[in-house]
């Protein structure tokens, strides 16, 4: 057993948890104030990720940006309108279902949600594109999201993946606002060579910032809070680091999101770390 090792990482877990409890103590005892890492305590929380099998594939940023709260709100869609937009032949039944209402016509479902979501399904295939590669698959999508409630202002192009099941692509727009993403805010199309089979809509609207801006956590102890909740013995591969605003929807008109750390692991999990408490939003 090479004992010097062990000792170093032994002395690094020390000293990063101190560094960890220092800082959650600071949060707690000082609202609305930040805590900041030095570049040489950056540097021991790397090397104690490391030795615990966790790699970095991306830049952190050194620090937060200080952010206040974000305003958002649900779109204001009457379903009147969106029976028209989906259905412009009319529909033949209507369901009351656990959270929304569920209209059909022929093979065609549209799902509204008592929390503003709305989802559309689509089996008729009716339509026929005979070469469906990425750029036909956004093109179709974004002619569809045109004619069925537009596309947002705060909306931006996510990403377009292949998906074998479907035999075509998932194009995913998302809602940002003054750079940062609005997690839970996305308008998601499955596209196919006989058009859009699925279409889901949950898009928050971003209001204004709200509050005074607070110093956050820096994204190294988001990544700490991620390692120890997630308890898992697979080595965990960081792919993307980014900072943004996490919210539910409410059944409210308008209500406030918190900023938040996303992190973004080679598995495809997706964690929000609150910024300003570390905990996780879950």
């Amino acid at each position: 057993m090479d004992w010097k090792k062990a000792v170093w990482i032994l002395a690094i877990s020390f000293f990063v948890l101190n560094i960890v409890l220092f800082a959650n103590l600071y949060i707690k005892t000082m609202p609305g104030q930040g805590f900041r890492l030095e570049e040489d305590q950056q540097q021991a929380v790397e090397t104690y990720l490391e030795s615990r099998g966790i790699k970095l594939e991306t830049q952190l940023p050194p620090q937060g940006e200080p952010m206040p709260f974000l305003e958002v709100g649900k779109e204001s869609f009457k379903p009147e309108e969106l029976i028209k937009m989906f259905f412009p032949g009319g529909i033949a039944e209507v369901e009351d279902i656990q959270g929304g209402k569920k209209y059909t016509a022929g093979g065609r479902h549209l799902f509204l949600t008592d929390r503003g979501s709305i989802i559309f399904e689509d089996s008729e295939r009716t339509e026929s594109f005979m070469r469906l590669d990425e750029k036909k698959a956004v093109e179709i999508a974004e002619q569809f999201i045109k004619s069925h409630g537009g596309l947002p202002e705060y909306a931006s192009l996510n990403y377009v993946k292949y998906d074998p099941k479907i035999g075509g692509y998932v194009v995913e727009y998302v809602g940002r606002y003054k750079g940062f993403f609005i997690a839970n805010s996305y308008i998601r199309l499955s596209v196919t060579p006989y058009g859009v089979v699925n279409f889901q809509r949950s898009f928050l609207k971003p209001v204004s910032f709200k509050g005074k801006r607070r110093e956050v956590i820096p994204p190294l102890t988001a990544l700490l809070k991620v390692e120890v909740e997630r308890k898992a013995g697979t080595p965990m591969v960081i792919k993307k680091v980014e900072q943004g605003f996490y919210s539910q929807f409410y059944n409210a008109e308008r209500w406030l999101a918190a900023p938040v750390w996303k992190v973004e692991i080679n598995t495809g999990e997706v964690y929000y770390v609150n910024a300003y408490t570390g905990e996780l939003e879950r």
